[in-house]
């Protein structure tokens, strides 16, 4: 027994005792690996939450809002919330017309080759250079009249017909006209909020031009868009524009009187129209900034237009409106000064004594509607141009730029556009729109004509060699 036990032992000892105390130990491993995997089971809470009720009633009214909800781009200055307006029913929607202009080669994106290009006067037409201006020439009326411009744009953003133009009746001269405010805001082809309405817009007048020129042959029609197709050119150098610019200006170079002024349809006969001739000023200069191909014709055609504005001009210093000087207005004096001054001859005599006529007949910016009583009311068109007069020759602009811009600014209806003082309401939303606008646009439509280097000076003719008399300062 005892032998027994003694094997039993050995056994255990040697290679088979190894073997099970290793079975052994592997067993109570598990068991406490095992153990430990149970207890941290055991440390895991599960929380069962119960479902709130949700009002499916007002989850679907919801829904129903945000459907609803029109998303609207914030415009500049941020602050200024802009209602969207329907058109009126008697808004027709005009279908854009074949071409009769390859538009694969107008490519109006494309070609720009910088987002603004400036030259000669349009050095303000920028972010920067509108707020400069605004703090300098509008002072404490600035925020007040960049809200309105905005607003005003936005108005005739929604009204532009599909085919680009504006307006019912004289389609060039409203689209010219709507063209020109937005290029005087900086907008160009690639802005933006409002690259594609100057696009279709410049696309439009491009289409509609005449084989020789002619956007029609209304002249007033005539030098704005030619105006504004000029301005387009000069400001983007859009290449394609280049061709209907230079067409465009030798129309009215070529429609011009021998006695240097412009009548109705360019008419060559003995009268002459003062209001006719100041858009096509305006128009030549605006080809002269952008470096027209004409540029020979275009100097010669304005040194003649200034000798026709000089023959016309009152002693009194109004100038007239056909062919006798005394039968003037502020608002042809207006045009007068202002021509001489983009021109060159704001030292000149006769700019001198228009400005003191302007400043002794000029009061109170009053604007009166069709059938109200009451007196210093003149009209938009004539507010248009004494307005740019008054701030190209620099003294008295603080007073005229707080009266004209309160009056401007009150005047301006809700949705953003305004309606004519006086008969001019007849011409239409558009018209009055876009002029109260440009007029409200002057601190940085163009650089003042005062600054050094913003025109090229000129004293006076050799016809005036002579004449001692100096410009008369308004005070």
């Amino acid at each position: 027994m005892k032998r027994q036990a003694r094997r039993i032992l050995e056994s255990l000892m040697g290679p088979t005792g190894s073997v099970l105390l290793h079975i052994v130990i592997v067993v109570v491993l598990l068991k406490i690996v095992f153990f430990d995997t149970r207890a941290k089971e055991t440390d895991i809470e599960v929380l069962i939450l119960e479902p709130v009720e949700a009002d499916l009633d007002e989850i679907k009214e919801d829904l129903k809002e945000l459907e609803e909800m029109e998303l609207v781009e914030a415009v500049t200055p941020p602050d200024i919330s802009i209602e969207t307006e329907v058109p009126p029913e008697d808004v027709e929607e005009f279908v854009t017309t074949e071409s009769e202009v390859d538009f694969a080669e107008l490519e109006v994106l494309d070609n720009v080759q910088s987002p603004l290009v400036m030259k000669g006067l349009y050095g303000n037409r920028n972010e920067r250079g509108r707020q400069g201006a605004l703090r300098k020439y509008a002072g404490r009326m600035g925020e007040h009249t960049e809200r309105a411009v905005i607003k005003a744009l936005e108005w005739l953003r929604i009204h532009q017909h599909t085919d680009g133009s504006w307006g019912e009746n004289h389609k060039y001269g409203m689209t010219g006209l709507g063209l020109l405010t937005f290029l005087a805001h900086g907008e160009t082809p690639t802005s933006k909020k409002y690259g594609s309405t100057v696009e279709k817009a410049i696309r439009w007048l491009v289409d509609n031009q005449g084989g020789e020129g002619f956007f029609t042959a209304n002249a007033y029609e005539h030098g704005i868009a030619t105006y504004a197709v000029s301005e387009a050119y000069g400001l983007t150098q859009i290449p394609s524009l280049r061709d209907t610019m230079n067409r465009a200006v030798g129309v009215i170079v070529n429609g011009q009187q021998p006695g240097g002024g412009w009548d109705y349809k360019f008419a060559q006969g003995s009268r002459r129209d003062t209001s006719v001739s100041g858009w096509q000023i305006q128009a030549l200069k605006a080809a002269k900034i952008a470096l027209a191909d004409d540029l020979e014709g275009i100097n010669l055609a304005l040194k003649k237009a200034i000798v026709d504005l000089k023959k016309i001009q009152a002693v009194d210093g109004k100038f007239g409106y056909s062919l006798d000087p005394d039968e003037g207005s502020v608002g042809m004096t207006g045009i007068g000064v202002l021509c001489m001054q983009l021109l060159g001859y704001a030292k000149d005599p006769a700019c001198g004594r228009g400005l003191r006529h302007l400043n002794n007949s000029v009061h109170d910016v009053v604007w009166l509607y069709p059938g109200e009583e009451g007196s210093g009311g003149h009209d938009l068109y004539g507010w248009y141009y004494i307005t740019q007069a008054k701030f190209h020759y620099g003294k008295g602009w603080k007073a005229w730029n707080t009266q004209f811009a309160k009056a401007f600014t009150l005047a301006q209806n809700e949705d953003g556009s305004w309606d004519a003082p006086g008969s001019e309401a007849s011409h239409g939303r558009v018209y009055s729109t876009t002029l109260a606008a440009l007029t409200l646009q002057v601190y940085y439509r163009l650089l003042p004509t005062y600054q050094q280097g913003a025109v090229e000076a000129v004293e006076t003719f050799e016809e005036d060699e002579g004449e001692e008399e100096e410009l008369v300062e308004v005070t």
